[in-house]
C-alpha cells in the first residue's frame, strides 16, 4: 500500500512524501514505517505502542477511528497521515 505522509511529518522519513510498504493492515504499515524510520515512531507511536492521537489516518479518503486501524488493506490502498500541530 502507499503511503503519504505530509507536513512537518517529513523530516522523519527523510523528506520523502510517498512510501509504499507490504502489509496487511493500516496499523501494520504504520508500524513498518516506524521500523524503517526510527526516529519517527517516537513522534507516530505514544508509550503503549499506541497511534498518537494528533495524527490523523486517512484511507482511500475516509478518516480511520483509533480503532479502525486493524482494517485491511492492500498494494491498490492509499493510506495518508496527517498530524494536527496546535499553537498560536
Amino acid at each position: 500500500m502507499r503511503l503519504r505522509i505530509s507536513g512537518a511529518l517529513l523530516r522523519f522519513t527523510d523528506y520523502r512524501s510517498v512510501i509504499d510498504v507490504d502489509a496487511g493492515t493500516v496499523e501494520a504499515a504504520l508500524l513498518q514505517l516506524a521500523d524503517a524510520h526510527a526516529p519517527f515512531r517516537k513522534v507516530l507511536l505514544d508509550r503503549s505502542g499506541r497511534i498518537r492521537a494528533t495524527h490523523k489516518i486517512f484511507l482511500n479518503g475516509e478518516q480511520l477511528a483509533p480503532d479502525q486501524l486493524a482494517r485491511p488493506a492492500g498494494a491498490s490502498d492509499q493510506v495518508d497521515l496527517i498530524t494536527a500541530i496546535s499553537g498560536g
